[in-house]
């Protein structure tokens, strides 16, 4: 993808991650342009370590706006949008109406209001729209993927998904309390916030047919937004299990998937996959300890640099999708029945 001119709206830490890694990737001359609305967050380092030896725009030679709309008009080829999940939509909106290229920090929205507009759009004025949905590139998670694919596990029979963090170690910059994902009006959330695995579910599996979830604020801090879910997608004839919690400070993330062949199990403590063929009665194990976070950012980025094609449409199915099974699974939790997708 040709990119001369490149726009942010929201540096956080998500936004600075994206913002450190395109200009790793681009050309030297490509500019580099932002508007932030707060400006709260300092300058970070690649371990979300404070930087107080300049500036973020001294340190990217940014080109600063004061409003979306100046920074639009100065005709970006791609706008990356990092801001509170709830002002995604509208940014996004307007960057589509214009035919700007869109890259999204994940969650899509916050819910799906919006969205069937948004998708014609897109396609109306046949732009790019990708969603950072970044563990699609892991090394292992990508491995896995193509093992479903290959038909070596058999019948799928079921899996579980475990992610387990503790919020307010998250950024030790800020106040946890003032992040999207504890409030409900910025679109937090438990759900939305590690939409990750829902979005793996998606990518194996396609989209289920029903989804009962259980949870809530179950910790003894009090948001208004769930910090524990416990979701059941289910299929035709398996179903998946996704355990969410971001305020058990035991963290983890892995998940096993189980077949009639063999079972593929996933662990990021060491990460570390296996993967089991019953009938070859044989084990294959891979560890790379040191894979870091910034790997699969960096697949993402340059995947969408080098590869993604504009008539690739599979992130608005993608952005669809995960959002369907999050509003089935907060309806769930409010009535607590399984509701149809």
């Amino acid at each position: 993808m040709f990119i001369k001119k490149i726009f942010f709206v929201g540096l956080g830490g998500a936004g600075q991650r994206h913002l450190r890694i395109f200009r790793d990737l681009l050309p030297e001359d490509t500019q580099f342009s932002a508007y932030r609305s707060t400006g709260k967050t300092p300058l970070l380092n690649s371990d979300f370590t404070v930087n107080s030896d300049t500036t973020l725009k001294k340190h990217y030679d940014l080109r600063m706006f004061n409003s979306i709309e100046r920074g639009l008009e100065n005709g970006p080829d791609l706008i990356v949008i990092s801001t509170p999940s709830s002002l995604h939509l509208e940014t996004a909106q307007k960057a589509a109406d214009r035919g700007i290229n869109i890259f999204v920090e994940k969650p899509f929205s916050h819910n799906l209001e919006g969205f069937d507009l948004f998708k014609d759009t897109v396609l109306k004025q046949e732009v790019s729209f990708f969603l950072s949905f970044q563990r699609r590139f892991h090394a292992y998670i990508k491995k896995v993927k193509k093992i479903i694919e290959s038909g070596s596990l058999g019948k799928i029979i079921s899996a579980s998904f475990n992610v387990a963090s503790y919020v307010p170690d998250w950024h030790q910059y800020e106040d946890y309390l003032q992040l999207y994902a504890c409030r409900q009006g910025l679109g937090g959330g438990v759900l939305l916030t590690e939409i990750h695995e829902i979005d793996l579910c998606y990518w194996f599996f396609g989209l289920p047919a029903y989804v009962y979830c259980a949870g809530g604020n179950y910790s003894d801090v009090h948001l208004d937004v769930e910090d524990t879910a416990h979701s059941t997608l289910k299929y035709e004839d398996f179903s998946v299990q996704i355990n969410l919690c971001f305020m058990q400070k035991h963290n983890r993330r892995d998940f096993f998937i189980a077949g009639t062949k063999g079972y593929a199990a996933w662990d990021t403590k060491g990460n570390i996959l296996t993967v089991v063929d019953y009938e070859k009665e044989k084990e294959n194990v891979l560890s790379d300890p040191d894979y870091s976070n910034d790997a699969m950012f960096y697949s993402q980025a340059s995947y969408f640099l080098n590869e993604f094609k504009l008539s690739n449409k599979s992130y608005l199915d993608a952005a669809y999708a995960s959002h369907a099974i999050v509003e089935a699974a907060k309806e769930s939790m409010k009535k607590g029945i399984e509701i149809k997708l």
